[in-house]
């Protein structure tokens, strides 16, 4: 697994999160983020949510799919790191 695919895992396993929101948490490039969100979307861990700004506005947001919480994909990616830091 790529550091950046699992810095957006972390970052979502806070909650849903803007795309400036993902950008500063991830610390990555826009299209670095574009090509891992497009990817993780593929294969159905990321999903788009609508949510409201405090002003009242329609944002869209990016957070882990009912698919990615139940397979618990970030604790195993997690697990996965702590792991290959080890060796």
């Amino acid at each position: 697994m790529r550091d950046s695919t699992y810095s957006v895992l972390e970052a979502l396993s806070k909650g849903p999160k803007t795309w400036p929101e993902l950008v500063r948490a991830t610390k990555l490039t826009e299209p670095g983020l574009l090509k891992v969100l497009k990817e993780m979307q593929a294969k159905h861990i990321v999903a788009e949510v609508l949510g409201t700004s405090p002003a009242g506005a329609r944002t869209k947001k990016y957070a882990l799919s009912k698919k990615a919480i139940t397979l618990r994909v970030y604790a195993t990616a997690k697990l996965l790191k702590k792991k290959l830091e080890l060796l």
